[in-house]
């Protein structure tokens, strides 16, 4: 299983490169889940931490409970390559720019 995370984490990216040199509406739609992605993992965030502060528990320990939530894995999945992507994509521009 860690073979597969670590192959998908360098391919993935390279993948959505390919994507967005192919069509403007796929590199519409990475976009749009990557803030799709940002907005649920950020609301996740902030829905666990006000949960453990409204309870009273122990930071420490409640907080990894939402580890175990499979939409708060997709959106930081998805956010984690698709962050990966935009600093690939980046370095290729600039490196497209400092050859001409």
């Amino acid at each position: 299983m860690k073979t597969l995370i670590a192959i998908g984490t360098i391919v993935g990216p390279f993948a959505f490169v390919l994507l967005r040199w192919t069509s403007a509406k796929l590199r519409t739609a990475l976009d749009a889940l990557g803030v799709v992605s940002a907005f649920g993992f950020g609301l996740l965030s902030a829905f666990a931490v006000a949960d453990i502060r409204a309870h009273g528990t122990v930071y420490a320990t409640e907080v990894h409970k939402l580890f175990d939530n499979p939409a708060f894995l997709a959106f930081a999945g998805y956010l984690g390559l698709y962050m990966l992507y935009r600093l690939l994509w980046s370095a290729f521009a600039s490196f497209r720019e400092g050859a001409r």
